[in-house]
């Protein structure tokens, strides 16, 4: 692609209103269509055409594909704003719009004239969907003889396993699969550029050793709290680095699992020890990396000490590993093998650490694939087990992004996945483990609910809930996305919630009195922006914030946010924007406070605040979530809990405390003969 400038040109295929509206599209509508936006901007800039494909049906209907007749499906009908696509993406003056009926934009024969004529023999595909439209598009332009790429973070699709499955046969046959950031670098012939002054990690700890990522696709992570302040420039492996510390691990793991439990309780029990006595190293790179305020980041060292600590007293414990069945019968758990832990950057060390730990209590190998952005903290640990005596190369880290997570799931000598992450992220992976039938832990977010009844002390309650809601700019699992109020007293919430919101810190991550942050990066802070922007378009009432905080326009920061006069059923209340922004929802009583509180895809928490005791019982019966919470005070998660969410929010076992047995281990049925 290096070199090729003139010879490339951009594909749109299908970003239209009606298709990008539809329920389950992963990546999200948003995410797809700021990548998609970052995409076209660059190719305008530097002077590469850009071409548009739309589904377009007749208005009476007629030329409808023969299945959306016969579904009753209307979409994209001309003169509606369903066939249009957002403002970003729309088509300039003098830019090729294609119009098609079916599936490959190919139909409209002004694209193979208007491609030779331009002399281009690279395209550059994004759009939905990608097991469908996107798909026949590639195949043609594969057919054509042209060099195909297709833009990983701004394709989509509405059917994730057949999206995967779409995705590795055309990487093997017909098209290059790049993000964003990778098809702009090569355009510039920068494929592979650092950045002056950022930190080099490597690629991979494998085995114990280093691995240089000189040569790799980069991720450049960016400082939240100082735009164009690069903090590390951090390599992304794939399958070789995933085969790589697969082999190891299947080596030197056997000893590691042939061990007996308390020995590994011991180790364990260092490790636990080698953490705190680093617990304001970690904290200081937390604060450093993910710009969470210092507060949240110690909090954080010590949740992964306890779960370190709550694995070793698993390892000991001889009913965990073996339990009588009946005279000459027990189970014994045994090791999986090698388990693939992907990890997110909000909480880098207490995830990462609470699923390595239990993984090495019960005998297992384990490779971690953390976020970009939390690559550093994961060296970290990898560092601190070094001086443990765990083996190395039992745990081997591979730094990467999507490819590596898809590589890890495909690998053959991974038994299982344990992934912390989003829903679209979660929805990848399961069909990721479908296909290949590997057990899977997910814990994928939550769109928490708290209920406030008319006889709640909103004096007392209040401020907790905002705190909730918005500290570390409200990028938590189990922060309150919507405030489900009855009505009678809903007036009286928003204003002592405005009060409470203005009384928060928001600030220098490394300030011990901040209570906010920004977000991971601009690019996010943005894209919630104009979320909070079409919300209020359609209708909502801002209560308070909205906008970047006065004098932290240099960094990823925005206000606190408060949205009422929302529908139930919008975006903005359906779906977990994972930052500082959180809806009011009007509610009669306890019933239709349940309807509201259980009316989303997502199941992690839910938190009643009334002094009514069969209310919370009412609430405690019903409750479509995970976690609920029937005290008035912050909630603090407990190590030896179980955590994992309902419905969308989570797959398989919870994790943490006795629970973790129930993924880490493997039962087996032992017979024996009595007499013996």
């Amino acid at each position: 692609m290096s070199g090729r400038a003139q010879a490339t040109a951009l594909l749109l295929v299908d970003l239209q209103g009606d298709f990008l509206e539809r329920p389950g599209l992963v990546p999200d509508r948003d995410t797809l269509c700021a990548n998609a936006a970052r995409l076209v901007e660059a190719m305008r800039q530097r002077g590469i055409p850009v071409v548009h494909a739309h589904t377009v049906v007749r208005a009476d209907g007629s030329d409808r594909m023969p299945h959306w007749k016969r579904c009753g499906i209307w979409e994209c009908v001309e003169g509606t704003r369903g066939v249009r696509p957002p403002p970003p993406l729309a088509p300039l003056p003098g830019e090729l719009v294609l119009r098609k009926r079916y599936f490959s934009a190919f139909a409209d024969r002004r694209l193979d004239a208007w491609l030779r004529e331009q002399g281009v023999s690279h395209l550059v595909v994004a759009g939905v969907y990608l097991h469908s439209c996107v798909r026949a598009t590639v195949l043609d332009a594969y057919e054509r003889g042209h060099d195909v790429s297709v833009v990983d973070d701004a394709v989509g699709s509405t059917e994730p396993l057949h999206a995967e499955l779409t995705r590795a046969y055309l990487a093997t046959r017909a098209a290059a699969f790049h993000c964003t950031d990778e098809i702009i670098l090569r355009l510039d012939g920068r494929a592979g550029a650092t950045a002056p002054h950022a930190r080099r990690l490597p690629v991979a700890v494998i085995g114990g050793t280093p691995r240089p990522g000189d040569g790799r696709r980069q991720f450049i992570h960016d400082n939240p709290c100082r735009s164009g302040d690069v903090l590390a420039e951090v390599p992304l492996g794939a399958a070789v680095e995933i085969e790589a510390a697969a082999a190891a691990g299947e080596e030197l793991r056997a000893p590691w699992a042939r061990a007996a439990p308390v020995t590994r309780a011991e180790r364990l029990e260092r490790w636990a020890l080698e953490l705190d006595a680093r617990r304001d190293l970690l904290t200081d790179l937390i604060v450093r990396e993910v710009a969470k305020p210092r507060r949240f980041a110690t909090e954080e060292v010590a949740r992964a000490v306890a779960h370190v600590r709550s694995a070793a007293g698993l390892a000991r414990d001889p009913s965990r590993m073996t339990q009588p069945v009946a005279p000459g019968v027990s189970a014994t758990r045994r090791p999986l093998g090698i388990v693939g832990l992907v990890t997110p950057w909000n909480n880098p060390l207490a995830i990462a650490v609470g699923k390595i730990a239990p993984a090495l209590a019960f005998g297992n190998g384990v490779i971690l694939k953390p976020a970009p952005q939390a690559a550093a903290v994961a060296l970290a640990i990898l560092d601190s087990l070094d001086r443990c005596d765990v083996p190395p190369g039992v745990v081997n880290a591979v730094c990467g992004d999507a490819e590596a997570a898809r590589a890890l799931c495909h690998e053959p000598r991974v038994a299982a996945i344990s992934v912390t992450g989003s829903w679209s992220t979660g929805r990848a992976v399961a069909a990721y483990c479908a296909e290949a039938l590997k057990p899977l832990q997910a814990e994928l977010g939550g769109n928490n609910a708290a209920i406030v009844l008319g006889d709640a002390d909103l004096e007392a309650v209040v401020p907790g809930l905002v705190r909730n809601a918005f500290c570390f700019a409200g990028q938590r699992c189990t922060a309150v996305r919507r405030f489900i109020v009855e009505r009678r007293v809903a007036a009286r919430f928003e204003a002592l919630a405005r009060e409470a919101m203005a009384a928060l810190v928001n600030g220098e991550p490394d300030d011990p009195s901040t209570e906010v942050g920004p977000l991971i990066s601009v690019a996010k802070r943005d894209r919630v922006l104009a979320t909070v922007g079409n919300a209020i378009a359609a209708g909502a009432r801002l209560v308070a914030g909205g906008d970047v905080p006065r004098g932290l326009a240099h960094g990823a920061w925005m206000a606190p946010t408060l949205l009422s006069d929302v529908n139930p059923r919008s975006q903005i209340a359906q779906e977990e924007t994972f930052a500082p922004v959180a809806v009011v929802l009007p509610a009669a009583g306890v019933e239709e406070a349940l309807a509201i509180a259980n009316g989303v895809p997502q199941g992690l928490l839910l938190s009643v605040h009334t002094t009514d005791e069969r209310a919370r019982a009412r609430v405690l019966e019903a409750a479509e979530a995970g976690i609920v919470q029937l005290t008035s005070g912050p909630l603090a998660v407990h190590p030896l809990a179980p955590f994992g969410g309902w419905k969308a929010s989570g797959l398989g076992p919870p994790e943490h405390g006795i629970w973790d047995a129930e993924f880490y281990g493997r039962v087996q049925a032992v017979y024996v003969d009595p007499t013996c």
